[in-house]
Order: structure tokens, then C-alpha cells, then sequence
């Protein structure tokens, strides 16, 4: 063999490796050949002299691309070992089957130069410490980089010609099959047809894909998804809606019966290791490589499907310089989307708490988590709005009413379609299982035991789905006729609108009040007043402040304002109730409720740490005085022992009006005094009035 003099005893005492790689799992299957010849390079070794068990051969890598060492386990495992001066021959068929990289194969040369490692091909042995082998090495290398890159140019052109003219097979998203002759053809499945067909019109109807996913959810109208690879490939399996699997459906523009290339481009950056098929980036329409109408039969036009990508589009933004909201979410807040904060600009979202809502603004928390700028009730804006709406709303012919019953009778209508699909679907399963069952050997009870629990299971599903449709059926409603009256009072809509508000469900309040208000505008102000600027489509706008019950009032110069006048109050010795009605005679209000209560004030005295006179007495800071605790304390009783003295008329000390309480002068007489009288030597004491500056 070639170079085989360069082959030295040291390297005779290290192992050698024999290197197996295969591209791709196909080729393992069935080119085997392949594999066959890379093993019979351990022969080779036992003539160039190593022994049997120095002899090692790794094949981790096989059925993976050489393109990178990421990946390939093998590969970096060889790697190691060099490393570590433990090879002293690395043994491939060819030096593609090492690496088709450079980085990765001039890497591995360097550590072979650096340790004395051997490497061997079909065509001789190479030390790669030698001038003219490192040459040859590193030719070898590039040639066999090269070659792959020309396979992939004339596998990519091919595969570019073939989508060009349509005929490129991809896989077929849900819906779809292909027949014996090649042609891709609705699926046969009627029920898999009506829930794609319906995905699109519920989209096309209520504009969102999560009032979608939630129409799906609420009435367990699962999704079908065909299966490509696993167990279950070939089948078609009927999976809970899920935003994912919902976007894939409105997304992919074969529905529309559109072919297209180049839709999602590898991206290197994002590739998982040992994962080829990952890091693929979606790319722009404008973009993309091909793109064919009508080469498949389409659920949707294709003017439909740029609607609703446009409308995918309005709803994913966030929508910082926009003023319209062209979906209605769901929810009790009428403003949903419309509302803006009057600080920051920025949109404010809604927030359910407790059978109540709040319209918050938390973008700067969000972003650089900066406090939140405003926190509002919910229901006194909305009725402020509605209440402006009714005020500028001109005289119009509107049949809301019954057009929403009669959109409500053809949901229902489509509702009970597909839950009848389902139970057919359902009782199709059933009825195979119960045949499988009845098939299989009643002694082989290991099997048949399986099969009993899947029929079960299948009866049991049909059950529930029937269960679900004769609730839908019991609940269709009846078409809502509007009468004469009815209609002359929408005539005039500015003056009866506001009767019939109540009646209409939300979606149809959403919707008028959207018809007239562009956006709404509030900027909190000082003693819970909010002022609301309704902007109105046309470019006018109207300001109306209103009192709301705000969250916090930390901050603002209303609560400097509060806490300095219970300050002032406390000061002049009233107690809690004495503060709060004082407070409430003044006309303030708090931060929460319509007006001051004891309780309230206690909890705001705690939290500023304002003390009222008898605590200023407890703590020490009146000098020249005794209470009763203090008192009791220094002539060793109980306090109650002085209170009922004092009931009985034995001390005589006069309550402070100051500060509320009994006080006795901070003297020895004192003290002596009431030690004679627990003593029993005297039967009265009697204090003067304490005089105090505090």
C-alpha cells in the first residue's frame, strides 16, 4: 500500500480506526454494498500490523450528511480520541466519507499533525506532518466540498424546474389526497372537507383566529390532521383545536389552490444540531421561488385568502399609530381595542378581575419595566362613551336586531351539520371496532381484551357525541322577527336606540359603537375626575370629564392633600370617626368608595404612620404624666382595678380632652397616693387636672 514505510512503532502501539459513514438512511438500506467494502478496511489494518483488538470501528454517523461535524456524534467522538494521543491510524474509504467541510477537515488535520496521527484511504496512507501529504489532504478536502456543492446545484435546478411547471410532489396539507394517477383531489372524507370549509368561513365572519379557536373550543369541534411519519402515517386523526394548528390552515395558500416554492428558507444560524430539516425561516410573497394558481382545487378564493392574511396582519401588530380596531373581541369592556392611554399614547388592554374590568396601560412595564401608567374601572368609561354615542347618533334605518337572530339561527344551523358529521364519524368507528372485536380468537383474550376496551371507548365517545348534538337540537333558536313598532323605532335611532341598547347582545353593541368612534383617549386626573376624548370617524373629536373609582391615588397631589388634613385632624385630637366625618362635611372622597369611614381612615393613619394623641400618650411623647396602664403598672394591679375605682367614685381624675384618656400627674404623691388607696389606708384620692404643652 501506498506510504505504508511512513507507518512507525509508535503508531503501531495506538489504535487505529476505521471511519464508516453512509449520506443518508436510505443509502444504509439499500446500498449496503457500501457499507460492506468501509468494513473491509479492517483486514487492510491487520496487514499494515496492528492487532485485532487495537482495531476499532465507529459507525455512529451512519445515514447523516458530512456537511458539518454538528451532529455527528462519530465524528466528534474521533475527534476526541486524537486528542487524547490515542489513534495512531484514522482509516476512511475516501476522504469524503471524513468530512465534506473544510473547516472541519483542515481542523482534524491539524490535530493529526499535532499528535502523530495517520491517515489512510483507499489510495495510501497519509502523514499530515509532511509537506506534500498536507497538499494532497487538503486538495482532496476541497474536491470533495466541491462535489457536494455541485450535486446540490443540479439537484436544486432539477427540483426548481419540476416546481415550475407544478408538478414538484410536496406533501399535501389536510384536505387533501393524491389519487393512483398522480392528481391531488379533495379528500374523500365529507366531515374533514366541512371543518376546513368552516375554519375559513368562521375567520372570514368573525375576523379573529382566536374568536375561532375559541368558537371550536367551546362546542369541542375538533381539527383533522394527516398524518405524514409515526405510527399513525397515512391516517387521518381528529385532534382538539389548537392556535397552531389553526394557523396552519389559514395560512398555507394551497386552500386557495395555490402551488408554491420557497415559501421558508434554511436558516444556518437557527439550525439544531443533528436536525438538517430545522431552521427554516418563513419568507415574504415577494420572496418566494413559485407560485401557481389553480393547480390544486380550492377551499377558498384567492381573494379570500389575502383577506384574511391582511387581516392575520392588522391583528398580529401592535398597532401603536393606529386608531381603528376592526375586530371586536369578546368580553363584557365595549372599548375592547379602541381605548388609548392619555399619558404614554400607547393602547391600553383589558383586564376581567372579579366580575369587573379595568382598562390597564402596562406597555412601559412591558418594555422597560417602568411602573404602570393608569389602571381604570371599566364600566363608567363605557357608559360615558355609549351615553356620548347616543347623543351624536343621527336618525338611520338599522335592523341590527334581527339580522343578528338570523345570523345566530344559521350558526346554530352549522353547528348541528358538523356535530351530526361527527357522530357518523364516531359511529363509523364504532362499528369498525365492534367487527374487530367479533374477528379475533375469544381464547386469545390478551387481544381481544384490547380490542373490548377499544370498543368501549369508541361507544362511549358516540354516546357523548350524541349527547352533544341533542342538546344543539334542544337549543336551535327561533328566527327573531322584528314587528312595525320595532322598525319605526329604529327609524329614529338617536331617540329609541338607547330603549332597545339593552336587548342587543354584545357583539352588536361592539359593532355599532365601532361604526361611529374611531378611538378613546383617557388621561387621569387629580380627585378621581377622568377625562375622556372620544375621537370620531371623520376626524372629530369630544371631551367629557366624568368621577371614576380609580385603583391608586399613590403619587398625586389629591393624596398629599388627604393625608395633610388627617394630619391636621388627628393633631386637634379627633379620633377616627370624628376624622372621617369631618372629611365627608368637606366634600372629599378617597381613592376607593364614594366616602370616608373609620376603617378607612385607620388604614391610612397606619400606613403614613400618623398617630393620634392617645397613642402620642402611650408612646411616651406628652411628658409630666401617668396613664392608667402606665399607673397600674408602677402600684403592681391590673388596669381594671383603677376603671372600677374610678365607677365608683373613689379616684377622682379628670379625662383629658386633648388626648381622650385618664392621666395622672407624673409625681411621687401620686404614685403614694394610690398604693395607700389599693392598700386600703385611705378611702378617696383625688388628682388635679394635669397642665401639659404637648
Amino acid at each position: 500500500m501506498n506510504g505504508a514505510g511512513k507507518i512507525r512503532p509508535v503508531h503501531h502501539q495506538r489504535q487505529a480506526v476505521v471511519y464508516l459513514r453512509q449520506s443518508s438512511p436510505k443509502q444504509v438500506q439499500e446500498n449496503r454494498e457500501s457499507a460492506v467494502n468501509q468494513r473491509a478496511l479492517t483486514q487492510r489494518l491487520r496487514e499494515l500490523g496492528w492487532k485485532a483488538h487495537q482495531i476499532v470501528v465507529i459507525d455512529d454517523d451512519q445515514g447523516r450528511s458530512a456537511r458539518d461535524a454538528q451532529g455527528r456524534s462519530g465524528f466528534q467522538r474521533l475527534v476526541a480520541d486524537v486528542s487524547l494521543h490515542k489513534i495512531g491510524l484514522i482509516m476512511g474509504y475516501e476522504v469524503s466519507r471524513l468530512s465534506r467541510s473544510c473547516a472541519d477537515w483542515h481542523r482534524l488535520l491539524d490535530l493529526c499533525a499535532l499528535f502523530d496521527t495517520l491517515i489512510g484511504d483507499s489510495d495510501g496512507i497519509y502523514h499530515p506532518r509532511e509537506f506534500n501529504d498536507r497538499l494532497l489532504l487538503g486538495l482532496k478536502g476541497t474536491m470533495s466540498e466541491a462535489e457536494l456543492h455541485s450535486l446540490r446545484l443540479r439537484l436544486d435546478a432539477g427540483r426548481l424546474a419540476k416546481a415550475r411547471r407544478g408538478e414538484l410532489v410536496q406533501h399535501l396539507p389536510t384536505g387533501y389526497v393524491r389519487d393512483a394517477a398522480g392528481q391531488v383531489q379533495f379528500d374523500p372524507d365529507q366531515a374533514v372537507q366541512k371543518r376546513i370549509a368552516l375554519v375559513f368561513a368562521k375567520f372570514l365572519e368573525l375576523g379573529s383566529a382566536r374568536q375561532v379557536l375559541g368558537y371550536l373550543v367551546r362546542h369541542d369541534l375538533p381539527l383533522p390532521r394527516h398524518q405524514t411519519s409515526g405510527l399513525d402515517a397515512g391516517d387521518t386523526l381528529w385532534k382538539p383545536a389548537s392556535s397552531s394548528a389553526l394557523l396552519s390552515i389559514l395560512n398555507n395558500p394551497a386552500y386557495a389552490g395555490a402551488f408554491t416554492y420557497g415559501r421558508r428558507i434554511g436558516d444556518p444560524s437557527l439550525r439544531t444540531p443533528g436536525r438538517p430539516a430545522s431552521g427554516r425561516v418563513r419568507q415574504p410573497r415577494e420572496t418566494w421561488q413559485v407560485l401557481l394558481h389553480g393547480v390544486y382545487p380550492a377551499y377558498i378564493s384567492w381573494s379570500d385568502h389575502e383577506r384574511i392574511q391582511q387581516q392575520l396582519v392588522e391583528n398580529a401588530q401592535k398597532m401603536q399609530d393606529r386608531m381603528t380596531c376592526r375586530v371586536s373581541r369578546r368580553g363584557e369592556a365595549l372599548l375592547a381595542g379602541l381605548v388609548h392611554c392619555g399619558q404614554c399614547g400607547c393602547r391600553m388592554g383589558v383586564r376581567y378581575k372579579e366580575g369587573r374590568f379595568q382598562y390597564c396601560c402596562d406597555a412601559a412595564r412591558k418594555r422597560y419595566g417602568h411602573p404602570t401608567c393608569q389602571y381604570l374601572g371599566g364600566l363608567p368609561i363605557d357608559e360615558a362613551v355609549v351615553a356620548a354615542f347616543f347623543r351624536v347618533l343621527e336618525p338611520a334605518q338599522i335592523d341590527a336586531l334581527e339580522q343578528v337572530s338570523a345570523r345566530q339561527v344559521e350558526h346554530q344551523r352549522q353547528l348541528l351539520h358538523h356535530l351530526e358529521q361527527d357522530l357518523k364519524r364516531l359511529e363509523y368507528a364504532a362499528r369498525r371496532a365492534e367487527k374487530q372485536y367479533h374477528c379475533v380468537d375469544p381464547e386469545n383474550r390478551l387481544i381481544a381484551a384490547t380490542l373490548e376496551k377499544r370498543w368501549e371507548a369508541a361507544l362511549a365517545e358516540v354516546e357523548a357525541a350524541r349527547g352533544k348534538l341533542n342538546e344543539a337540537q334542544q337549543a336551535v333558536p327561533e328566527p327573531v322577527v322584528v314587528p312595525t313598532e320595532l322598525r319605526e323605532a329604529f327609524a329614529d335611532a338617536g331617540r329609541r336606540l338607547p330603549q332597545l341598547w339593552p336587548t342587543l347582545s354584545l357583539t352588536a353593541r361592539k359593532s355599532l359603537l365601532r361604526t361611529l368612534v374611531r378611538g378613546v383617549h383617557l388621561a387621569r386626573q387629580d380627585e378621581g375626575r377622568l377625562l375622556i376624548r372620544i375621537v370620531w370617524r371623520g376626524g372629530l373629536a369630544s371631551e367629557q370629564s366624568i368621577r371614576v373609582r380609580v385603583l391608586t391615588w399613590h403619587g398625586t397631589a389629591w393624596q398629599r392633600r388627604t393625608i395633610e388634613r388627617i394630619e391636621q385632624l388627628a393633631a386637634q385630637g379627633l379620633n377616627h370617626g370624628r376624622i372621617a366625618e369631618t372629611l365627608n362635611a368637606e366634600g372629599q372622597t378617597p381613592c376607593r368608595g364614594s366616602t370616608f369611614t373609620p376603617g378607612l381612615v385607620t388604614k391610612l393613619a397606619h400606613e403614613h404612620h400618623i398617630h393620634s394623641n392617645l397613642q402620642n400618650v402611650r408612646r411616651r411623647e406628652v411628658p409630666g404624666v401617668y396613664t392608667v396602664r402606665e399607673m397600674a403598672t408602677v402600684i403592681g394591679v391590673h388596669p381594671s382595678w383603677i376603671y372600677r375605682e374610678i365607677g365608683r367614685g373613689r379616684v377622682n381624675v379628670a379625662r383629658d380632652i386633648r388626648y381622650g384618656c385618664y392621666l395622672f400627674p407624673r409625681t411621687c404623691e401620686s404614685v403614694a397616693t394610690m398604693k395607700q388607696l389599693r392598700r386600703g389606708m385611705v378611702s378617696h384620692a383625688s388628682f388635679p387636672k394635669v397642665h401639659h404643652d404637648g
